[in-house]
């Protein structure tokens, strides 16, 4: 491997501003003009090309690499599943395009990913590997509006004298009737309700305009941060929203969002908001590669089958729809039914629903150009799609039936656009099937194959999944199960008649301060949905159990009506009630009739799979008195609470066992905090991980992060540990804990620990609030761009980052404390990998200009008798090119200089008058930070000494800076070096690091003297922290490490 040429290491200082981009997206170049110039009808009337000749395209998509000593390529994956040569980061970069940069519409806030993980990189197999011994393992590393019936249809009543006609034409052999004020004004409302519908023109569906880029409302429609929950899953690379409650844990993502934020998001769902139902990891596909294959099976039934690529089926050879549609899962409202009795599947509660404006292209045309044929008049042919996720059970696919797909009517599409972007990952991208009307669990989300057979779809989820089979079909082992759920009968198909109230909200209160306020009103307010595009011809309200109904008024979107009959996406309802009726009622009950008359349920039927359940939705008031101010309060609460927690209305009649010291699910010995405090030394470390106890004293000796990371929570009740370990750690983590597990918690540590999260989520709220408005947050990863890289030494290299810009357009501000660091996640095929660096710059509040640099050393691969891959993330940045980008998150770190001596160390508040710093290679940038920061304050009278070893005076990171700074100021501040080998003409130490040269450039330990360190492993805990004890340095009070 060649040597880059040696360069001076310039001097930091504050770089000359950065040009950001406008808005949140560079503008397509000349280049890509000219490219959609030449496409056809898709995002409006254009389609997206690379712009790269298709045989370098090739050349990229087969990730093949040519050595100089042979003319057959052989890829990276090929060379890694041999093991004969070493496989680095670098070479999967390379032959992995970053698609995001040249077509960045194609792929909006997802980030890229290199499609290997970590793991297969540091753990490969190839000639040199050094092996490491058993006991060192390697590393690797979220009413005026009503009116009462008793059931029975209105009749026209007889004149009467002083009442009010309603100006309606007569009907032959009926009167004109006569209203009271309150029925005319009902009368009006209803009137133009009907009015309203009758002016209904079948919407066309043509697109509106093309896809969009990251302009306008993208912050409203998407999330552009990364949730700290994903970073150790596949699919840590998608932006989700924290407003999605995660109903099945962090993986795979299943989530729904709050009932009311859903309803006053209004009836075009924001694609953040979009209920999520996922089986396994999202698929990492690109626009640019993806094919659906399309065939038939017998192979006769189609005659021109063909693997279509995205722009020839977005190219204008077909003619694209955008319509709104509603889409629900089978599953919704689930939660209701296992209060009943525990069904199979997770807990849903109602808002498993949302509706988004889908673009596509109508599958039959596609099948009509694939040359399928007719179907026999007395034969059944069914249409089946298949997804490229890859659950448990297999792959998942589905089947409907064909006439279903060709009735044009139908509006069946192959949907590439949603809410006017392509599809975000959670949703298909960059392909999926809509099926309007129909349940969620049959529109295939990232489709990989569709194909007509004579059979209904034979794969595990058509078969056990979807299915609604009688009540007394109590488990999957039942003797008549599998007879069941292979039958196309118990298939979940077209969406069922709902009708859900949005309005009160659960645990709502309203206050009653006296009785004149009962005489107010209140608006009950919901959604309605009907699948088939049935419209919903009635939606009912009764306060007094069902016996008499008012009248609740629909509210439609602007052209929701196809085809003259069908409506597809969901209508909001609204009833004005007497708040002293709605105080005074058992429930608030809602109903929706469909055009076949046909109400809603009064009860839940139980099935297995807790499916399609539509019973009357029902909310309870509740009459509480406020003892400080003596008045009424009516608190709502709806049937069940969000996710699992205890709250709704209805109440299990399963006796939840309860949890005693005994743990008899587990076996494992019971531990109270006080026996767990003994275990905080070097040789005998325990920690808790969420709830459990574990004996890491075999772990301290070869942990990547050194023991001090795990010795800080040795022995301690704190939830911080388990955050700081599901922030960083990989499977590979998760295998060397579980071997370390003795015991769980008792009772009483397990209520301090939720006493300890409780503290630990209010001190994440209140950072968070402090934090508003800058782009560095604690609990969500920023994308940060790559704009300049400039060379420092042959192996070390200054990245600056842009940060996104503020709503206002104006520079991001990346507000990192001084001592504490970035964390920055890449993204790999199976989770992120995560590491830590302290930017050398913003590192005061003026050096904000929207950008920071990162000073990074390049760990090179190693090949010959002794290889290496190399250090993964520091490999990355140095193969990335501007415009790529990384996910900042922060800020991180138990050290903060809080200015003139004042520091906030491992929460607890500490002032030091003198400090020592120890710094090794890269660990010298948070000492920096502390040096700028006290050195640029003239009323800052810290005094600093710093000792920086390094190997050779090339390795030295900001040496003229450091000098100029001592120059500036020695009487504040002095600077050392120490190499192990020095140039002939050196006047600093030589040799290795040792006490005595800490003793003659330190002050020695006493008040107002501490030392902080950063560094490698072998320096810091084999060197400098004997040495600081040898002084009079106590580790946790006066000698600390980044």
């Amino acid at each position: 491997m060649m040597t880059p040429p040696q360069r001076k290491l310039p001097t930091i200082s504050s770089p000359p501003p950065i040009s950001q981009t406008t808005g949140l997206d560079p503008p397509l170049g000349d280049n890509m003009a000219h490219e959609q110039d030449r496409a056809g009808d898709v995002f409006g009337k254009k389609t997206l090309h690379l712009g790269i000749p298709d045989d370098a395209l090739q050349t990229e998509l087969r990730g093949k690499q040519v050595h100089l000593d042979t003319a057959t390529p052989v890829s990276w994956r090929e060379r890694l599943a041999r093991g004969d040569s070493l496989v680095s980061v670098r070479d999967v970069k390379a032959a992995s395009p970053n698609y995001k940069t040249r077509n960045p519409r194609n792929y909006d806030f997802a980030r890229y990913v290199l499609p290997v993980s970590e793991y297969e990189i540091k753990d490969q197999d190839h000639p040199g590997k050094v092996r490491a011994v058993a006991s060192s393992p390697p590393s690797p590393t979220s009413s005026d509006e009503s009116s009462l019936s008793s059931g029975s249809t209105l009749t026209p009543s007889s004149p009467s004298s002083g009442n009010k006609s309603t100006g309606i034409g007569v009907v032959k052999g009926f009167e004109d009737p006569v209203l009271s004020d309150e029925q005319q004004d009902l009368y009006d409302k209803l009137a133009e309700e009907f009015r309203t519908i009758r002016a209904f023109t079948s919407n066309p569906g043509v697109p509106k305009g093309e896809l969009k880029s990251l302009d306008d409302d993208a912050l409203e429609q998407l999330e552009s941060l990364l949730s700290i929950d994903d970073q150790d899953t596949p699919d840590s690379w998608i932006p989700r929203s924290a407003s999605l409650r995660r109903l099945t844990g962090k993986h795979p993502l299943n989530a729904e969002p709050d009932l009311l934020h859903l309803y006053e998001a209004g009836m075009i769902t924001p694609t953040k908001l979009h209920f999520v139902r996922n089986h396994a990891a999202v698929p990492q596909l690109h626009w640019e590669t993806h094919t659906v294959h399309i065939y038939s099976d017998p192979p006769d039934l189609i005659s021109k089958p063909k693997v279509w690529t995205m722009d020839e089926l977005t190219s204008g050879e077909f003619r694209a729809i955008e319509i709104p549609v509603t889409l629900g899962c089978d599953g919704n409202r689930r939660r209701e039914v296992n209060m009943v009795k525990r069904t199979v599947g997770f807990n849903w509660t109602a808002s498993g629903v949302s509706t988004a404006v889908w673009r596509g292209v109508l599958v039959r045309d596609v099948l009509l150009a694939c040359g399928l044929r007719e179907t026999p008049d007395d034969e059944i042919w069914y249409l089946n799609f298949e997804g490229a996720d890859e659950p448990s059970s297999g792959r998942y696919a589905t089947s409907i039936p064909l006439t279903h797909a060709m009735d044009p009517t139908n509006d069946v599409i192959l949907a590439f656009g949603m809410n006017g972007r392509v599809l975000h990952p959670d949703h298909g991208y960059p392909l999926r099937v809509i099926i309007p009307g129909y349940v969620g669990g049959r529109q295939i989300k990232w489709l990989r194959r569709i194909w007509v057979t004579k059979e209904p779809n034979k794969s595990h989820y058509h078969i056990w999944d979807n299915k609604v089979v009688p009540s007394f079909i109590d488990s999957k082992s039942h003797p008549l199960a599998k007879t069941y759920f292979g039958d196309e009968s118990t298939a979940c198909w077209e969406q069922i008649l709902q009708s859900i109230i949005c309005k009160p909200a659960h645990e709502e209160c309203l206050e009653i301060v006296d009785n004149g306020a009962l005489e107010g009103t209140y608006t009950v307010q919901g959604f309605a949905f009907n699948g088939g595009g049935d419209r919903i011809e009635r939606v009912e309200l009764s306060l007094d159990g069902g016996k008499t109904w008012r009248w609740c008024f629909r509210h439609f979107l602007d052209s929701p009506l196809r085809h003259g009959r069908k409506y597809w996406a969901w209508l909001f309802w609204s009833c004005e009630v007497k708040l002293r009726e709605l105080v005074n009622a058992f429930e608030v009950i809602v109903r929706a009739q469909d055009n076949k008359k046909m109400y809603q349920p009064e009860h839940i039927t139980w099935t297995l799979t807790g499916m399609m359940n539509n019973s009357w939705y029902r909310v309870r008031p509740n009459i509480l008195r406020n003892p400080e101010t003596a008045s009424t309060i009516v608190r709502f609460q709806h049937p069940v609470a969000p996710l699992d927690q205890d709250g709704g209305w209805m109440i299990s009649p399963e006796t939840t066992a309860k949890k005693t010291d005994d743990n008899i699910d587990t076996g494992l010995p019971v531990f109270s905090l006080e026996q767990i405090a003994k275990h905080d030394k070097m040789d005998d470390a325990w920690i808790i991980l969420d709830n459990k106890v574990y004996d890491v004293t075999s772990v301290l000796s070869w942990h990547p992060g050194g023991p001090r990371s795990v010795l800080t929570y040795a022995g301690k009740a704190s939830i911080d540990c388990s955050i700081e370990y599901k922030n960083i750690h990989d499977s590979f983590a998760h295998g060397k804990r579980d071997e370390c597990l003795i015991g769980v918690l008792n009772t009483e540590g397990i209520k301090a620990m939720e006493e300890d999260a409780a503290r630990a989520a209010k001190e994440l709220r209140e950072l968070k609030a402090a934090r508003r408005g800058l782009a560095l947050q604690p609990d969500a990863f920023t994308a940060a761009k790559l704009v300049r890289r400039q060379p420092v030494s042959a192996d070390s290299t200054l990245y600056t980052f842009e940060l996104p810009r503020k709503a206002d357009g104006s520079p991001g501000i990346l507000g990192l404390p001084i001592g504490q660091h970035v964390q920055i996640s890449l993204h790999f095929k199976d989770q992120a990998v995560l590491r830590s660096y302290t930017p050398v710059r913003p590192v005061l509040p003026q050096e904000e200009d929207g950008t920071f640099d990162l000073l990074v050393k390049t760990y090179l691969p190693l090949e010959g008798e002794v290889s290496s891959p190399g250090g993964t993330i520091s490999n990355y940045l140095d193969c990335m090119e501007e415009g790529e980008e990384i996910d900042i998150r922060g800020p991180s770190g138990g050290i903060r200089y809080l200015g003139r001596g004042d520091f906030e160390i491992d929460g607890k508040s500490r002032h030091f008058d003198k400090i020592n710093l120890v710094a090794g290679g890269s660990g010298l940038t948070p000492h920096w930070q502390l040096i700028r920061a006290i050195l640029s304050d003239p009323e800052d009278r810290t005094l600093v000494a710093l000792i920086d070893s390094n190997k050779t005076h090339d390795d030295i990171w900001m040496r003229e800076s450091l000098e100029k700074c001592s120059d500036e100021h020695p009487e504040r501040f002095k600077v050392w070096h120490v190499l192990t080998s020095p140039p002939d003409e050196w006047k600093y130490s030589r040799g290795r690091l040792d006490k005595t040269i800490m003793q003659q450039h330190f002050w020695p330990s006493g008040d107002g003297i501490a030392a902080f360190l950063c560094g490698p492993t072998g320096l810091v805990d084999e060197v400098a922290l004997p040495a600081l004890r040898d002084m009079g340095f106590e580790e946790g009070s006066s000698a600390f490490s980044f």
